[in-house]
């Protein structure tokens, strides 16, 4: 044993003035009477008198030395050893999930967590120290060890439910990361069990426990949604859909599809009980913005009846075509939603354009032009590009896939008539290749980025593929500089957003103008500040995110989405959802000293005050 506070021993030396107290004797008085008749009797029992006397005042003496003795060790606040108390690391696990929102009965599921979190935390005793981790689609850290009740209940007070899936796979990883500890190590999952179970080694030492909540519940939700603009007609776009039927019977579910708050088209799913039924649907928005897709299913878990996505807003690129006449290539330009296209005739080519884009088609200028330019088929003397003659019958054997140009594009077994051979210099790029005669050349400078396509897709079978029109959508594109960026890509629930990637959910035309955002308006209303620092956006609840700039106008910039077939299944784990392969010890249940011990003391020093406050009063001690 030992003692928190032990300079308090020091008040044990008043006990020697206590006993001086008790030893002094009393000067009596002379008193003068008028007669010793009455004091010859009480001085023949004067014997008996004083040895009860003495007994009154030595049990006095003990009593005032006992509360002493008692207030001492208490304000010395002694500690007993860890063995004698059995004191434990105490890790606890509350699930905060999306499925602990559902309702059961009068409360949630996690409402019911923090209630089992407090009986654990209330049980702590005396040596034990209790971590704190919530557990989403990460592990958090709420609370360190300590000792301190208080300040756990009040950091399970502050958890809130986020609206991501489960990954108790990252809070194990944190709990095999803790230090060894001479205690024994107990941890308690507290979830509905809506995960598969994950596989563990059990340090030694370690003992379990599962408290689990919920009970079985029908459930129709949406699993996965996405959308994307497709990449010959960027405002044609796609849904990809998911519907799960995690009930016993077949289920017809009616699904709405909105655009823009506006309903676009209706849909009825037939889903078998137990499964998933996935549809792609092709759509139309001139506009861009919100896409909403809702499930019209009432059921206990209403998250995921819902789901949502953004198309970033069209930025139209002015192009214009110098060709005398390519009719493909006209064709594949105008029908692109994302270009403004001007055709004019080599004699009408002004020597100054203000086209983001220009393309030579079946001619050539003179001279380069500064700016972005496209030359198909041939290209000017002065772009540094010599001619090697002609080369019979090219086929594309190799290309750069990664390269913006080359997105989405498969060129193989593409027949071409005829190529002008070149041979460029080191600051030309080849994307595109037969052999080694180039076939796609690209050269980026400050002041001008020029793209050669070294022969005529007239001459070809190209343009009647899906290819043509998506290899120069992508050309002008990467010219123009647009964003070719996937902005219509979700973030991962539970993600966490720096400020520059808020900014990169801009459009470039937005970018270009300067535009900022002050702050990020999340789906439950609350601004977050983007000048505060950190200025990080945590991405934890389901819907859309809207940006608010400097002069207050708003713009939707991302969506997130739960989209997490094994958290719509409501159904809890039985048993505890760990998995290994030598058995798990579980958490037995004893009795453990919960105060510490000057509780006690403090206590029985109160009760001998009283009894010698009693006795006092009796007369049965002086």
């Amino acid at each position: 044993m030992s003692f928190g506070a032990p300079i308090f021993l020091s008040l044990l030396a008043l006990a020697v003035p206590i006993v001086l107290l008790y030893l002094l004797k009393q000067r009596r008085r002379r008193v003068e009477v008028s007669t010793l008749m009455f004091w010859d009797q009480i001085l023949q029992d004067q014997p008996s008198v004083t040895s009860f006397t003495q007994l009154r005042k030595l049990l006095s003496l003990l009593l005032q030395l006992l509360f002493l003795l008692l207030v001492t060790l208490a304000l010395a606040r002694p500690v007993l050893s860890n063995r004698l108390t059995g004191a434990r690391r105490v890790v606890l696990l509350v699930d905060t999930s999306a499925s602990m929102g559902v309702r059961e009965g009068k409360q949630t599921r996690f409402e019911l967590a923090r209630e089992r979190a407090r009986d654990v935390i209330r049980g702590l005793s005396m040596g034990d120290t209790c971590l704190l981790m919530s557990v989403g689609a990460e592990a958090d850290l709420v609370h360190p060890f300590t000792d301190s009740k208080k300040e756990l209940l009040e950091a399970l007070d502050g958890l809130k439910l986020s609206h991501s899936g489960t990954d108790f796979r990252k809070a194990w990883q944190r709990v095999e990361q803790l230090p060894p500890d001479e205690r024994e190590t107990q941890v308690y999952l507290i979830t509905d069990g809506a995960f598969d179970p994950i596989d563990i080694v059990p340090p030694p030492r370690t003992q379990f426990a599962y408290r689990p909540v919920g009970t079985r519940s029908d459930n129709v939700g949406i699993t996965a949604f996405s959308v994307r603009p497709l990449p010959s007609s960027p405002r044609d776009f796609q849904a990809h859909l998911e519907l799960f039927n995690d009930s016993e019977e077949e289920r017809v579910i009616p699904v709405e599809l909105r655009i823009g708050g506006r309903l676009a088209e209706a849909f009825e799913f037939r889903v078998p009980a137990g499964q998933a039924v996935t549809r792609t649907l092709r759509q139309f928005s001139a506009e861009g913005g919100e896409v909403e897709v809702f499930a019209d299913v009432p059921d206990a878990f209403p998250l995921d009846n819902r789901a949502y996505g953004v198309l970033p807003p069209p930025s139209p690129i002015r192009v214009r075509l110098v060709t005398p006449e390519s009719p493909f290539l006209e064709r594949a330009l105008a029908t692109d939603d994302d270009l403004q296209l001007e055709v004019i005739t080599p004699d009408k080519f002004p020597a100054a354009t203000d086209a983001t884009v220009t393309v030579f088609a079946g001619c050539r200028p003179t001279r380069t032009p500064l700016g972005a330019v496209i030359f198909i088929g041939d290209w000017p003397e002065d772009l540094g590009l010599a001619r090697q003659g002609e080369v019979a019958k090219p086929l594309f054997t190799e290309w750069q896939r990664d390269h913006p140009v080359n997105r989405h594009l498969a060129l193989q077994n593409v027949g071409i008539e005829k190529a002008l051979s070149a041979q460029p210099g080191r600051d030309w790029q080849r994307l595109a290749s037969s052999v080694t005669d180039p076939l796609v050349l690209l050269r980026e400078e400050s002041t001008n980025k020029v793209l050669v396509i070294t022969f005529d897709p007239q001459g070809s079978d190209l343009p009647l593929r899906v290819a043509f029109p998506i290899l120069i959508g992508n050309s002008v594109r990467y010219l123009a500089r647009a964003d070719t960026s996937e902005r219509w890509v979700n973030p991962a629930m539970g993600q966490v957003l720096s400020p520059p990637e808020v900014m990169g959910y801009l459009t470039s035309a937005q970018r270009e103008a300067g535009k900022t955002l002050d702050a990020v308006v999340t789906p439950e209303g609350g601004p977050v500040s983007l000048k505060t620092a950190p200025g990080l956006v945590p991405v934890e609840r389901a819907g859309l995110y809207r940006g608010v700039s400097a002069d207050g106008t708003t713009n939707v910039l991302f969506a997130a989405n739960l989209a997490d077939r094994r958290e719509s299944r409501l159904a809890p784990s039985v048993e505890l959802p760990l998995r290994s392969k030598t058995p798990l010890v579980e958490i037995q249940e004893r009795f453990r000293l919960g105060f510490e011990p000057w509780m006690i003391l403090a206590s029985l020093a109160v009760l001998v005050s009283v009894v010698e406050w009693i006795l006092f009063h009796r007369r049965l001690i002086e």
